[in-house]
């Protein structure tokens, strides 16, 4: 830990600025009484449009039964279920193809279960982001056509896999998309169309993901399959939301509404796990208390996405689903080192980019959108990397990589009010393919066509993005002074959880705090030690070395999440830094 003074960037990052709430307090009040909450914690529901009333009730105490939409409300459902039970009653083999990060494989892995204790012949298959990339591809149709399966279901994608689908058709085989990304103009020419946000669905308000639709299809199957296999009746679908809330929490869907009930049961069962998998991913990503959304984001979600990110997501697909202790142990291995070549190539791949942006725009301008490319970049990590750079420049990202000769491929992300699929759909005649829904995408174009793409996606952020827009605004909850902090208030804040997209961790807002000291912590982050003059913090900023209201002897106004952090034996309350200002 290094107590010399931060430097700022040669290009300036984009600092969040403070907001705060519309407060209401009357509401504030009725729900405190009503549901013998403190004041604070109620300030922070009311500020976030709770009423004391039923649903805040549903959001506190969140339930299988009144939580969760019912699954004859989605629509296709059950015609899907039908066709599964046709072919499995002429004991023909169903092909199960999902995509390769936790989303689909948590979809694909619920499948498998339930086919598995049936009896049905299967087959799991896992794209190869390198040499197949994103969706159903000709050589996976071809292989699952002359192997002599029937039924083909595809999870996670196939809502833009319109040539791969007629294929499957002309080579005879039935088709089942369940997917949650975007539906253009088409639908897909498959037999069976499974995805919400379809015209006539709408089903759970659009917000499940592709893992939910898998459990909400195993839920159906079980009743559609239950009198022609009596193995169907004796399963218990809400033991599969384990493997729904890994796909859940790691997708960043809204944790509202059903998937607010999905993630909660699930993680209960996560931590009560008794699959040699989860066991397994457990004990390397060191999770040993009960599971949170931040131990499945942080430590078990990037293990299981490592694979699909830098080998392959089959063995991902063998560890969920093996019941050998010995094998999940020595596959959570492998992806534990895989997750750390992926950190180590992330970290290079991050570097070139911004080196690539210091040198574009040396002046220190940055437009309102980034593009970068590099025949370097490893196109496992071009995501993480886009993020990284909305993170630090608050600007929608794309970040291109070499998928094969004269071609590039890559992912992009959002920022607030900016909807990614629809900036690619007005770049299209740029790009070979993309696809994706609002908040993240990805593409694929010939070199020729990057730099042309460069200046129509910097136009399309340009002509999105309103003024207001363009500058990061961390808004508080409610503003409280740093006395009123205690660990019994943060322990209410742990009855708001799960947290996630949707339902973030309260924030609040204390002002004029002194700034004590200032600390560099591992050379990636910042330690400052804050005080209202009666009492002391210590406020953590992450992936940061640098921000220029933290000046030593100054007074700062600051959003921060509290939390508790225990070590050697001692408890101590401190503060994540969301926004920070000068006084």
């Amino acid at each position: 830990m290094s107590s010399a003074v931060p430097k700022p960037s040669p290009i300036t990052p984009s600092y969040k600025a403070i907001g705060l709430k519309s407060q209401n307090p009357k509401e504030a009040e009725r729900i405190a009484e009503e549901f013998d909450l403190s004041p604070i914690a109620a300030a922070v529901l009311a500020a976030r449009g709770f009423k004391a009333d039923r649903k805040l009730k549903h959001f506190l105490s969140p339930s299988l039964k009144e939580g969760l939409p019912d699954p004859k409300e989605l629509l296709n459902l059950e015609a899907a279920c039908e066709l599964v039970l046709d072919v499995a009653r002429r004991n023909m083999a169903i092909a199960v193809c999902c995509d390769f990060d936790v989303d689909g494989l948590s979809g694909g892995s619920q499948v498998h279960h339930f086919l598995v204790s049936l009896g049905i012949k299967y087959q799991v298959f896992v794209p190869d982001r390198f040499e197949d990339g994103y969706g159903l591809n000709e050589r996976m149709i071809r292989q699952i056509a002359e192997a002599g399966f029937a039924l083909l279901i595809a999870i996670d994608f196939g809502t833009t896999n319109l040539n791969e689908l007629t294929l499957a058709k002309k080579l005879g085989l039935k088709t089942i998309v369940i997917d949650h990304h975007h539906v253009g103009g088409k639908k897909p020419p498959c037999d069976i169309f499974i995805n919400p946000q379809q015209s006539g669905c709408g089903f759970a308000d659009e917000l499940l993901c592709a893992s939910g639709l898998a459990w909400y299809f195993v839920l159906g199957l079980r009743g559609k399959l239950k009198g022609a296999f009596k193995e169907a009746g004796q399963i218990d679908a809400k033991l599969y939301l384990d493997l729904a809330c890994l796909g859940t929490i790691c997708d960043m869907v809204p944790l509202i509404g059903p998937n607010r009930v999905i993630a909660k049961r699930g993680l209960e069962l996560l931590s009560a796990t008794t699959r040699p998998g989860l066991l397994a991913l457990k004990g390397v990503a060191g999770v040993k208390s009960d599971v949170s959304c931040y131990d499945i984001s942080f430590g078990i979600g990037p293990r299981l996405n490592a694979a699909g990110r830098m080998v392959h997501g089959q063995q991902v697909v063998e560890l969920l689903t093996t019941d050998d202790r010995s094998l999940a142990d020595s596959l959570a291995q492998r992806l534990n080192r895989l997750n750390a070549e992926r950190q180590e190539t992330e970290a290079k791949v991050k570097e070139l980019a911004l080196e690539q942006l210091k040198e574009t725009y040396s002046g220190g301008a940055l437009p309102t959108g980034l593009v970068v490319w590099d025949e370097r970049f490893h196109t496992g990590v071009v995501g993480l990397v886009a993020q990284r750079l909305v993170e630090t420049f608050y600007r929608p990202s794309v970040v291109l990589g070499r998928d094969s000769p004269g071609i590039f491929k890559g992912s992009v992300r959002g920022v607030k009010n900016f909807n990614v699929v629809e900036a690619l759909a007005a770049c299209k005649e740029n790009l070979i393919k993309y696809g994706g829904h609002e908040g993240a995408g990805g593409l694929s174009l010939d070199q020729g066509s990057l730099e042309k793409f460069r200046v129509a996606f910097i136009g399309e952020c340009e002509r999105r993005l309103e003024e207001q827009d363009r500058d990061p605004v961390s808004e508080a909850d409610t503003e409280v002074e740093l006395g009123e902090i205690g660990l019994e208030l943060i322990k209410e804040f742990k009855s708001f959880a799960p947290f996630g997209m949707g339902n973030p961790n309260p924030q609040l807002l204390v002002r004029n705090l002194r700034v004590v000291d200032i600390r560099e912590l591992k050379s990636a982050h910042l330690k400052a030690t804050l005080s209202d003059g009666r009492r002391q913090i210590a406020g953590l900023l992450w992936r940061q070395t640098y921000h220029p209201a933290l000046k030593k002897g100054g007074k700062v106004n600051a959003v921060f999440r509290p939390d508790i952090n225990n070590f050697n034996g001692m408890t101590e309350i401190q503060a994540h830094l969301q926004a920070i200002e000068a006084a």
